[in-house]
């Protein structure tokens, strides 16, 4: 259980919260070309959101767990699209929700977690563990260190 208060946390972020370079030219790529870009991750909203107003960025969705702050500590929850709480698989359920939809999902991830829901995805863009899960699953990935990579990558698909 996380006793630290808001103001605390965000300090935390704010001193080592690093964003990985190309950020804003992947937000501005995906703006040109019509690309819905949305965040979903297993962090939370009240430093994502942070770490976003920081950088003077506005009008993303962010679908991550909902804090709330209370004298007694930060309670997290992982809600699904239709406000239940969910225990595990939330990257994925929001991949689906996209898919089901008719989204061409393209997917940027690093880590174990990100594995399901890129699974699903049209494109696979990754680093980090989530290479060695694409190669154990034998699931076509883009390699990238960081989002100016990604831009590029973009750059060759189709509508």
């Amino acid at each position: 259980m996380v006793t630290a208060s808001r103001s605390t946390l965000v300090d935390f972020v704010r001193n080592h919260a690093r964003i990985r370079p190309g950020f804003n030219a992947l937000l501005d790529h995906c703006k040109k070309n019509g690309i819905e870009f949305v965040v979903v991750s297993n962090g939370l909203d009240f430093y994502i959101d942070f770490i976003l107003t920081g950088l003077g960025i506005e009008n993303i969705e962010i679908i991550a767990a909902k804090t709330e702050f209370s004298p007694k500590g930060m309670k997290v929850k992982y809600l699904s699209p239709d406000g239940s709480i969910l225990m595990d698989r939330f990257k994925e359920v929001y991949t689906k929700l996209y898919t089901d939809r008719g989204h061409r999902v393209i997917y940027i991830g690093n880590g174990l977690s990100d594995f399901p829901s890129a699974r699903l995805s049209a494109r696979i863009f990754a680093r980090d563990e989530l290479i060695d899960c694409c190669k154990e699953a034998g699931v076509s990935f883009t390699p990238f260190e960081d989002l100016n990579d990604v831009v590029k990558g973009l750059d060759g698909l189709k509508p």
